[in-house]
């Protein structure tokens, strides 16, 4: 949805991509490009942070970097299913606790079943598998890859008992 405002202000609908309180900048998705969004556009809406997958509705101004969110109007957050949960892990999977997640830097580690090193979790893989974040001591199931920065984990489902 795209409307012309008064003057140069357009007033869009999109989702947002990610937010990182700490760097306190983050991209929402309007039709084909991502919009930049500044701290300073929460604040005067009165917001700290939003979350992924979050509908706003945003007025538009462009700069000389294009075009950035100059004023959030709302914020939608549309009910998601409670994130994956198994008592048993499947092939590949190994059980984990979580040691601790930092929610303003958007990473945290696990500790996993097997392995002599925490494994690095990021908040983009929590949000891809239906997670906004985690508790220390929460008991998980997890799929490790071991990359070139060392182990991190790729999905995550809840282990229940």
């Amino acid at each position: 949805m795209k409307q012309e405002a008064d003057g140069n202000i357009e007033v869009s609908e999109g989702k947002l991509v990610w937010y990182n309180e700490r760097k306190g900048y983050g991209f929402v998705r309007i039709g084909d490009e991502e919009v930049f969004l500044h701290r300073s556009t929460l604040d005067r809406f009165g917001l700290v942070r939003l979350l992924t997958g979050d509908v706003v509705t945003v007025s538009l101004s462009t700069n000389e970097h294009g075009q950035v969110i100059k004023d959030l109007l709302s914020v939608e957050r549309p009910l998601t299913p409670a994130p994956p949960a198994a008592s048993e892990p499947e092939d590949g999977e190994v059980r984990a606790v979580v040691k601790f997640f930092n929610d303003l830097r958007g990473y945290g580690f696990v500790t996993a079943d097997n392995m002599d090193e925490d494994v690095f979790v990021h908040s983009r893989v929590l949000n891809d598998c239906g997670f906004h974040s985690l508790m220390q001591g929460q008991k998980l199931l997890v799929r490790v890859d071991n990359s070139t920065r060392g182990l991190q984990v790729n999905s995550v489902r809840l282990l229940s008992d």
